[in-house]
């Protein structure tokens, strides 16, 4: 995700809010059905193996291609991790767009969405306009709004091939929520299309350099008192510097990294995490990661951890 423009702060930070609304709705019984909507839209459906795609007649080549390009990543991790993950993909245009964490009055155009209960991604039909419609080219738009999307799937994955036991959707540590989303579609981006991998490495370095925050911290409280253009500015600066010490880690370890994470980390008590004892729980298996968090203190955003 690239710097956001002030109307985009705002409705970012209220997205944020809301989603943690929306997860303490959840942990009562309470959650909303996203998928229920997107089915009485009147959209037309298709199935492109693992994947089913909703979305307005005229989108069909579009929806189509995405689905396409989500299914092939679902094979790939079926095959690496074991059972299956069917996926709604909502391909929408601006007059259907909405988001489960979000009034629909705020809600951002073009920004994609996943909803792990449901197993739901939704992702813009237009390319011709949304948030992540910056250029410099169509190639650029369209390789930004499909690693996002791959993103949201990653969140999905997480759940179904790190912890799929248990009733908690989501750890309590976000940073890592995010990191571990933009690792799975990393992985299978980096296996599938290494030019696509390069632009996309190139392109959150050059942002993670380009105005950082005054100081950086793996403890995103402090983002809830930002007023709503930095918070939004900070967000999408944290959100770029994840993927830059993705795409580090996947050097050194690939795979094994989210292996390890499966393997290795106290998924039953995820919900009690903190970042201070995830970066324990990380470090025998990855180690580093506490190196890393010492460095982005002391301003050190780029390149890979301190061993």
């Amino acid at each position: 995700m690239k710097i956001l423009n002030s109307r985009a702060s705002r409705s970012l930070s209220i997205g944020v809010l809301t989603c943690l609304l929306a997860w303490a709705s959840l942990a009562h019984g309470e959650a909303p059905s996203p998928l229920a909507r997107v089915r009485s839209a009147g959209l037309d459906t298709l199935v492109v193996g693992r994947v089913t795609a909703h979305f307005a007649p005229a989108d069909r080549s579009r929806a189509t291609s995405l689905a396409t390009l989500l299914d092939a990543a679902g094979g790939y991790f079926e095959k690496e991790f074991g059972g299956g993950l069917p996926v709604h993909l909502a391909v929408l245009r601006p007059d259907a767009w909405f988001s489960p964490y979000e009034p629909d009055s705020v809600a951002l155009y073009g920004l994609p969405w996943g909803w792990v209960p449901e197993s739901l991604a939704a992702v813009p039909a237009s390319l011709e306009e949304g948030i992540l419609i910056q250029g410099p080219d169509e190639q650029a738009n369209q390789r930004r709004v499909r690693f996002v999307m791959l993103h949201e799937y990653g969140h999905l994955a997480a759940k179904r091939y790190l912890h799929p036991e248990g009733e908690q959707l989501w750890s309590s540590v976000r940073w890592f929520e995010e990191m571990i989303a933009s690792y799975f579609a990393y992985t299978f981006v980096h296996q599938s299309d290494p030019d696509w991998t390069r632009a996309g490495r190139g392109e959150w370095e050059v942002h993670v350099q380009r105005d950082p925050p005054r100081s950086a911290t793996l403890d995103w409280r402090f983002m809830m008192e930002l007023p709503p253009r930095e918070f939004g500015r900070t967000y999408a600066w944290y959100q770029n510097l994840l993927n830059v010490r993705v795409a580090a880690l996947y050097d050194e370890q690939g795979l094994a990294f989210l292996q390890g994470a499966r393997d290795q980390l106290p998924w039953k008590r995820c919900n009690t995490w903190t970042t201070d004892a995830l970066l324990s729980e990380l470090e025998p298996f990855a180690p580093g990661f506490q190196a890393w968090a010492e460095q982005l203190e002391q301003g050190q955003y780029l390149g890979r951890a301190v061993r």
